[in-house]
């Protein structure tokens, strides 16, 4: 009953999001690579939604990642991925809130704006979205590297895959994360020693490439 599946895709950063969480929780489970443009049959009537990721375990079905990151560290208490306070837990969601609601959403249209105008614009929002990232790092983390102390967490998880890909927005948008921002960058820099992201990383050339459709507003 235990036995995991995760159906997932490398470019997607959602399921990136649940791949380091089963790594972070050191879960044995299968990674079953989804075809984005070809959804099998049998996936689409698992997984009616036809997003990836999507979790089974035995006859259990979750998808979206951070339901699916939330069940799995309620399932496996090794490891926690959340504080003990329960103030603590509920900041942490509200920034995995944050994340979805102002971040993600952020990021894309940076990345999607086609004139001039809108670049501007979304290079603004981004930039702002930067420095309140930067200033609740810098109360949240104490003297640890992450997000809540010395432990990576459901927070770190929820933001990492899209500084992973922020070389899109250097590459395409020439935005560059300021190096005023010491919190967030000494914070990108230790999620990038974790082990689970390197072994679960992608190259450089691979996001740029399999972005360019994003970037020239044709999806």
């Amino acid at each position: 009953m235990n036995d995991i599946e995760l159906f997932s895709a490398r470019v997607c950063p959602f399921a990136h999001r649940s791949r380091l969480a089963l790594m972070e929780k050191n879960l044995p489970f299968t990674l079953i690579e989804i075809n984005l443009h070809n959804k099998p049959d049998w996936f689409l009537n698992m997984n009616p939604a036809g997003s990836v990721p999507a979790l089974r375990q035995g006859d259990f079905v979750l998808h979206e990642s951070l339901v699916i990151n939330e069940y799995i560290n309620e399932c496996f208490s090794e490891i926690p991925l959340l504080p003990q306070s329960m103030q603590k837990r509920a900041e942490a969601r509200q920034w995995i809130s944050y994340a979805g609601a102002s971040f993600v959403p952020a990021f894309y249209r940076t990345l999607k704006a086609q004139d001039e105008d809108r670049q501007e614009r979304s290079i603004a929002e981004m930039y702002r979205v930067l420095e309140t990232l930067d200033n609740e790092l810098k109360r949240s983390k104490g003297e640890g590297p992450y997000w809540y102390g010395w432990q990576v967490g459901l927070t770190d998880i929820a933001f990492y895959p899209w500084f992973e890909r922020w070389i899109l927005l250097e590459h395409y948008r020439g935005l560059k994360i300021p190096d005023q921002l010491h919190s967030l960058l000494d914070w990108i820099a230790a999620m990038q020693g974790r082990d689970a992201v390197k072994l679960g990383g992608e190259p450089v050339d691979y996001y740029i490439g399999q972005y360019a459709a994003y970037a020239a507003g044709k999806k």
